[in-house]
């Protein structure tokens, strides 16, 4: 259910109405009434389109296999009023049925252009002039539904290809974001297993009495095997709490940039949603970790294109540009905005301003690590249906930034709120 779909059905039922006022020149026959229901329904259709209710993709899948059988109907009744039996209105028949094909499998495509030929072989047998037609119109309709079981079967594997890419970006994008946060989480536990092994020894040194210093030794000694244990679980890691530490490499954004605006079109925009890459300012090749940038770009643009697959449709765009030391890629969506109660949490762990989502809420909260380790950020604002994320990458390598929230008593500082 996207416009250019809605478009085309509408253009086919005003073809098969032609089809049927040019056969019915001369006799005492309109096609007014035809036209009046095909009107009503282009309307309906409309309302569902662009409003972009259902918002559930399936009921949506749903609404527009309703909407494709109406159109057979429609076409199978314009057909027999008009007296065409099995004229040129009949072909009306093959743009629906080729879509419900797309949607459910060929079988049903090819059910749904063979349903109406088969009642017409019916009427023709039973109440037309020349019963001996019922064979070739039989011929007739077997032929008419090879065009949406081709389309059907087709479509086959280039969604199963889709499928695949989508389930690869998806398993990849997870793994980073799952690891860098159970990374980031194993960093404090240990930070402050430190803390409070420092602190208790500390007091060790100046006890207020023998029971005092006892209790604290126990409470030091259990903070030390804290401490062991969460070091194995953690392993050697990097100051910058990720579980793979980041590398400096040559990395051409304005590559980067298309290569994940590519990798997510092809996994996650459905018809009905544009991509759009602007470049303003070319940047230069900057030395920086590529990895960080990209898993933090394909989250982002996912975000985007799955905000407007939830409704239909949608346009995404990206900018990139030069903006003093900093390349800035401003990715903006249509997709319905964020509520203000959802702003507050944007970037907390695990929580998913899309409730029907099947994501981890990962998203944005790690999107935003991936580009702080490198000097970077990640900004968020929504008005209005719109939102637009703007990821800021440093041309130079800077020193990672950390959060207060991130910051802990062994000394890490933080940089910014």
């Amino acid at each position: 259910m996207t416009p250019a779909l809605w478009a085309l059905r509408a253009v086919n039922l005003l073809l098969v109405l032609a089809a049927a006022w040019l056969g019915t020149r001369g006799k005492a026959v309109t096609v007014i009434l035809p036209a009046l229901a095909a009107a009503i329904l282009c309307a309906a259709d409309a309302a569902c389109v662009f409003s972009g209710r259902p918002a559930e993709p399936k009921a949506r899948a749903a609404a527009s296999a309703g909407f494709a059988v109406a159109d057979i109907m429609l076409v199978a009744w314009t057909s027999q009023w008009s007296g065409q039996w099995a004229g040129v209105p009949d072909l009306g028949v093959l743009i629906p049925a080729i879509l419900i094909a797309l949607e459910f499998g060929p079988v049903a495509g090819g059910a749904a252009a063979a349903a109406p030929a088969a009642f017409t072989v019916f009427l023709v047998a039973t109440l037309g002039p020349n019963p001996g037609h019922a064979p070739v119109l039989a011929l007739r309709g077997a032929l008419f539904a090879l065009a949406p079981v081709a389309a059907g079967a087709a479509l086959g594997p280039a969604r199963a290809r889709s499928a695949a890419a989508a389930r690869a970006t998806l398993a990849r994008l997870r793994a980073a974001q799952v690891g860098e946060y159970l990374s980031f989480a194993l960093f404090q536990l240990r930070d402050y297993a430190i803390t409070i092994s420092s602190v208790s020894e500390a007091i060790a040194l100046s006890p207020n009495d023998a029971k005092t210093g006892e209790r604290v030794e126990r409470l030091r000694k259990a903070a030390g095997e804290l401490g062991v244990k969460l070091s194995r679980v953690l392993g050697d890691q990097s100051a910058l709490t990720t579980a793979r530490p980041p590398t400096a490499v040559s990395v051409d954004l304005t590559a980067l940039v298309n290569g994940c605006v590519q990798e997510c079109r092809e996994a996650f925009a459905p018809d009905g949603v544009s991509v759009a890459v602007r470049v303003q300012n070319t940047p230069p090749p900057i030395s920086s970790d590529r990895r960080s940038i990209e898993l933090a770009l394909l989250a982002v643009l996912q975000n985007s294109l799955e905000a407007c697959a939830a409704r239909g449709s949608g346009a995404v765009t990206v900018l990139l540009r030069s903006e003093g030391p900093n390349a800035e890629i401003e990715i903006t969506d249509d997709g319905g905005g964020v509520s203000e109660t959802d702003k507050v949490t944007l970037f907390e762990p695990f929580l998913s301003a899309r409730r029907a989502s099947h994501g981890l809420g990962l998203g944005l909260s790690m999107s935003r690590r991936f580009l702080e380790r490198i000097g970077g950020g990640l900004r968020v604002k929504s008005k209005g249906g719109y939102t637009a994320a703007l990821l800021v990458v440093p041309l130079q390598r800077e020193l990672p930034k950390i959060r207060l929230e991130d910051s802990t008593w062994a000394g890490r500082r933080a940089e910014h709120s």
